[in-house]
C-alpha cells in the first residue's frame, strides 16, 4: 500500500469524499490543508493549480476531486463489481458532484466571491438531478444502497454532497426520503461514523 497525501484547503469541500473513503478503508494518510491566505504559496506546486490534489509516496501529484475519488475506489473495493456496475456508479457519482460544483461556486458567491446567478443555477441543478437519484435509489426496493447491499463510492458521494446542502435547508429534501436515509446509513457506518466524530470542524 503506497502511503498518501492529500491537499486541499482547510475545509470539508471538495476533498471530503477522498477523507471519507480512507476513513471506510481504514488507510492512512497525511491530510495537508492551506488555508487561502496561503494558497498563493503554493498554487505553482500543484498540477492545474488547482486543489484537492493526492500525493503517491514516490511524488507523482493527481488533481481532480473524481479522478482521485475513482481511483481510491478501485484500490479499496468501493468502485463496484464489474464494467457495468463501475458505469453505474459513475453516473450516480456524476450526478451528486453536479450539486457539490454547483454548491461550492454558491457558497463562495455568499462570502463575495461569485457573480449572484450562481445562487440560481445551483437550486435548478438540485431540481433537476434530485427527483432522478431519488427515483434510482426507490427503484432498489429492499436494498441498503444503490447497487444493493454493498456500500460503494456513490452512497458516500450521498452523504458528501449532500452535507452542507441539507444542514442548510432541510426542508428542500422533504421529497427525497429516500436519499435522507441513504445518507443517514452512510453516517452509521462504523468506521465512517468514527471519522466523522473525530474530524476538524469547519463551515464547509
Amino acid at each position: 500500500m503506497p502511503s498518501y497525501t492529500l491537499y486541499y484547503f482547510n475545509g470539508r469541500g471538495r476533498a471530503e469524499i477522498c477523507r471519507i473513503l480512507f476513513a471506510a478503508a481504514e488507510v492512512k494518510y497525511f491530510d495537508k490543508r492551506f488555508e487561502f491566505t496561503e494558497w498563493e504559496r503554493y498554487r505553482n506546486d500543484m498540477p492545474g493549480m488547482c486543489l484537492p490534489v493526492l500525493e503517491m509516496d514516490e511524488g507523482t501529484r493527481m488533481p481532480e476531486t473524481m479522478a482521485i475519488s475513482r481511483y481510491l475506489a478501485r484500490e479499496f473495493g468501493y468502485h463496484g463489481r464489474n464494467s457495468v456496475d463501475m458505469l453505474k456508479v459513475d453516473y450516480i457519482c456524476d450526478c451528486f458532484y453536479e450539486i457539490m460544483h454547483d454548491y461550492m461556486r454558491y457558497f463562495h458567491w455568499k462570502n463575495g466571491r461569485f457573480r449572484s446567478y450562481l445562487q440560481l443555477q445551483y437550486v435548478n441543478t438540485c431540481n433537476r438531478v434530485l427527483p432522478f437519484l431519488e427515483k434510482n435509489l426507490a427503484a432498489k426496493t429492499g436494498s441498503n444502497f444503490f447497487l444493493g447491499d454493498q456500500m460503494l463510492l456513490c452512497d458516500m458521494m450521498c452523504y458528501s454532497c449532500l452535507e452542507n446542502p441539507f444542514l442548510e435547508n432541510k426542508g428542500m429534501f422533504a421529497k427525497y426520503p429516500n436519499l435522507i436515509k441513504l445518507r443517514d446509513r452512510v453516517a452509521a457506518h462504523p468506521k465512517i461514523c468514527a471519522y466523522l466524530k473525530s474530524r476538524c470542524i469547519s463551515k464547509w
